[in-house]
Parts: C-alpha cells; sequence; structure tokens
C-alpha cells in the first residue's frame, strides 16, 4: 500500500546526531502518510485513537536488532502535539506510533518538529554498549564456542541469550562481571563506522550473529580500537582483546558512561540455550545493590539466631533472596550457599543437642525408675526434665525406656514441659492392664490440663499447648486411679 503512495523510505539517518549523556537536537520533517491500523488517511486526531506518521526524515530509533524504539513529540507549526510511544520499521518506512495529544488535527504535508526522549534513549545505550560487552565477557570465560542467540536492550535492562550447554557456574558468572565492569571502568571510546560489507567481514576476530543478513556496507561498533586499526592490521585478533560487532544501534560515547554492571539473572530457555539479564547505570545498578546489602544485612543477623527460630528465618530467608529478580545475582548466590551452610550447620547443632537431650532424658527416667520401684502402691508419677529446646514427647520415650525396665511391675506416668509444651506418657505392665488403664489415666490428666491424645489400655500418651498447667496435670495424675 505504501508503495502506492509512490514514497521514498524514510531517512533516518538523524538517529546518530545525539549525545549519548543525554542531549540531541529537535529536527525538522514532514508527514507524507498518515496510517489508522487499516487505512491511510489524510489527516488525524485525537479521535482517531492510535494512528502511525511517516516521515520523510526521522531521529528516531525503530526498534531492531534486539533495540527498543525510541518515544518522541512531534509537533507542527500550529501547534498540534503527537505523542511518539513506538516506532517500527517497514520496507525502509519508520511508522511514528502514538496519538495527538490534545485539540487539533495533523495533515499530510503538514511540516512538523521531532524530539526523542534523549534521557531514555541514554539508558538504552548504556544497556546496549553492555550487551557488546557481556557478549566479549562471555567467550573470554566460556570459550568462543559461545554465540549470540538474540537479546533485548531497552531502558531498564538488557537480556542476552547464547549457546552454552550447561548452566554457568557461580565462579564464571562472577569472572564475566568483573570482566565487564573492567572493560566499562577502562574508559574506552566507542567507534563506529559504515564499512563495505566484505572489508569489514575481513575484521580479525569480528563477532556476527550467525544466520544473520547484514546490509552492505555495514555500520562496525568497535569498544575501544578505531576503525582505522581494525581495518588496517589483519594481524592482530581484535576480536579477542576487545569487543568488535556489526550493530546499528545506538550507543555510549564512552564505557564509563555505563557505569556499572549488575547480573541478575542467568538461567536455561531451551536445550543448549543460556539466558542473561542484567542492569547498568547509576540508579538501576546502584539499587540492585543495595537491595542485595539489605538481604545480606538479613542473612546477618540470622547467624545470631538458634533452633526452630534459626529454621523459620532460613526458610523465609531463601524464599525472599529466590523470588527476588531485582538483586544482585552473585551476591543472590553467595547468601543462598550462606543459607545453605546456616542450615548445614543447624541440623548439626540439632543432632548433638537431640543426643543430649536423649542422654539427659534417660538419666532422669533410670532415676524415676529407681524411685518408682523404692516406692509403695501400684503407680508412680514422675517429670522428666531434658532441658529447654527439647522434643517433650519423644523425651517421655527415651525416659520411660529406662524407667520401665528399672521399675517393670509398676504403672508409670511421665510427665514433660521443658521443650514448651506439655506432654504426658502413662505405661501399664500387662499384670496390672485390667485393673488399671493407661488410656483412661492419661485422658483424665488431659482432661484437666486441656490436652489430646490416644492410645490403649496398656500404653497411652498426649500432649497439652499449655507448659504452664503442669501442676494441674501432677495433681490429676496422683490421683488416679
Amino acid at each position: 500500500l505504501i508503495k502506492g503512495l509512490k514514497l521514498t523510505a524514510t531517512d533516518d539517518s538523524l538517529k546518530y546526531n545525539w549525545d549519548s549523556k543525554g542531549e540531541g537536537s529537535e529536527h525538522d520533517a514532514k508527514i507524507l502518510a498518515i496510517y489508522d491500523g487499516k487505512d491511510f488517511i489524510e489527516k488525524c486526531s485525537s479521535s482517531t485513537e492510535v494512528c502511525g506518521l511517516v516521515l520523510d526524515k526521522t531521529c528516531c530509533y525503530a526498534e531492531q536488532g534486539g533495540q527498543t524504539f525510541d518515544t518522541a513529540e512531534i509537533k507542527s507549526a500550529s501547534g498540534v502535539e503527537f505523542s511518539v510511544d513506538d516506532a517500527q520499521k517497514y520496507a525502509g518506512y519508520v511508522l511514528h506510533v502514538g496519538t495527538v495529544a490534545g485539540k487539533g488535527e495533523l495533515k499530510v504535508g503538514d511540516k512538523v518538529t521531532l524530539k526523542v526522549d534523549f534521557t531514555r534513549r541514554a539508558l538504552v545505550a548504556k544497556n546496549h554498549t553492555a550487551t557488546h560487552i557481556l557478549n566479549f565477557a562471555l567467550r573470554e570465560v566460556l570459550g568462543g564456542k559461545v554465540d549470540q542467540k538474540g537479546s533485548l536492550v531497552d531502558e531498564g535492562k538488557l537480556r542476552f541469550d547464547f549457546s552454552h550447554n550447561k548452566p554457568v557456574e557461580v565462579e564464571e558468572m562472577r569472572r564475566i562481571e568483573e570482566i565487564c565492569n573492567q572493560e566499562i571502568q577502562k574508559a574506552h571510546v566507542i567507534h563506529f563506522r559504515d564499512v563495505a560489507l566484505k572489508k569489514a567481514e575481513a575484521i580479525n576476530g569480528l563477532r556476527a550473529v550467525f544466520g544473520e543478513k547484514y546490509p552492505d556496507p555495514v555500520r562496525v561498533v568497535s569498544v575501544g580500537p578505531t576503525i582505522d586499526n581494525l581495518l588496517g592490521d589483519s594481524n592482530t585478533a581484535w576480536g579477542a582483546q576487545h569487543s568488535i560487532e556489526f550493530c546499528g544501534g545506538t550507543h555510549v560515547q564512552n564505557t564509563t558512561e555505563i557505569y556499572k554492571f549488575v547480573l541478575l539473572l542467568e538461567e536455561g530457555i531451551a536445550k543448549g540455550v543460556r539466558r542473561i539479564v542484567a542492569v547498568t547505570g547509576p540508579q538501576a545498578a546502584v539499587e540492585a545493590t543495595l537491595k542485595s546489602k539489605a538481604l545480606r544485612a538479613e542473612v546477618d543477623e540470622a547467624r545470631t539466631l538458634s533452633g526452630a527460630l534459626l529454621d523459620k528465618r532460613i526458610a523465609d530467608l531463601r524464599k525472599n533472596v529466590g523470588e527476588d529478580k531485582e538483586v544482585s545475582l552473585i551476591m543472590k548466590k553467595d547468601m543462598l550457599t550462606e543459607l545453605d551452610g546456616l542450615k548445614v550447620g543447624q541440623l548439626k547443632a540439632g543432632k548433638e543437642a537431640s543426643k543430649e537431650f536423649e542422654k539427659k532424658a534417660k538419666e532422669a527416667g533410670d532415676k524415676i525408675g529407681k524411685e518408682a520401684s523404692a516406692a509403695g502402691g501400684k503407680t508412680f508419677v514422675g517429670v522428666v526434665d531434658a532441658g529447654a529446646g527439647s522434643d517433650d514427647a519423644k523425651c517421655l520415650g527415651f525416659a520411660m525406656e529406662v524407667a520401665s525396665k528399672a521399675c517393670p511391675d509398676k504403672a508409670l506416668m511421665l510427665l514433660s514441659n521443658a521443650g514448651g509444651k506439655l506432654a504426658v506418657l502413662a505405661l501399664v505392665p500387662k499384670a496390672l492392664v485390667g485393673e488399671l488403664s493407661a488410656k483412661a489415666w492419661s485422658s483424665k490428666v488431659l482432661d484437666a490440663v486441656g490436652g489430646k491424645g490416644g492410645g490403649k489400655d496398656d500404653r497411652a500418651q498426649g500432649q497439652a499447648a499449655d507448659p504452664s498447667k503442669l501442676d494441674a496435670a501432677l495433681a490429676a495424675a496422683k490421683g488416679y486411679p
């Protein structure tokens, strides 16, 4: 359709005419066509909803090569404003997609001025140049077989897909991030020039996307070496020392503008293809680091805890650290490793503590068994204290095992509240079953303290939530039968 209007392709060479620190000029242009999504129309207004303007020339970067589109403002001589929210390129024509803001109309033939949001583009440029540096760092660390499989750069992040048949190890990621930041701090100047394709392909070590069809001439982007040096010295393996790529995108003028590179994510997206997401720039990179430090403080605080409190904190922190996609990946991996270490230490400490509790419970059981054997009557009640933090029910089991051997001819009831609950365990020897019932005995005690339990006539147990009711439990136990 647009060819039927006999329009020349959009001249978009002005997209490179800007200062990557966030400044650029306003440019004059002329509206050649207006498209409403179905038809080419002669004019548009705020009632047209979304439409696309084709200009004779533009300074907007249309989405391509993994780089997002520019946003901009278009204004006519009569003051009508058009907000460009998207820019796409079709068969050489750049379509400025957006809406008319306020009153008035834009018509085919109108002369307009165009001003790109250069502040936003500067953020995109930081991420785009950083993507080139990342590609270089990946080859340095993972080897020359790494090939680009896709990319996306916008104002908020960079995303890079590459061939690699296994997850990138933590130390490899640490080295990749380190190389990227080293390259940034070297203050490399970014050089670019359109070069005849055959000549450009002869640059030693240059990286190109496999299967990509490049224009002739092609734009060469070099992080560091000048284009003259690349073309004039075929012996130096430039691509092994610097990032050298074919690219039509917009970039920073100096790597120091990137400020900092922080990895956020590394994951597999297909067989043999990995994806890295990262952020750059003072705000995004610093925010990612600050969020990481906040989580780090929580991990450090967890080291002061123990027991059940530590178990819960480890679980909560693993969830928080694992789910947060806006923190430094390296710091996240380090923190998860530390949490795993805390968990192992906690399990080890728990096993050691359990052994100590078992020992104390058996000692208490031996003492109670001897006291029961020396006492008169058919029943005996004792209290087991294995220490704070112990499992009351388990400790009663250990204690009863020893006590029943020391006093096999009496019905025994043991109680414990040292671990934070009130546990009850009753045992009636076979000779007394029928005359006495462990189930009835324990039920009487548990009813007195609001607990629950179960069992049979020879053995029954239960628990109550309130450990302070030990005296009431003792009274009920000693009142049986």
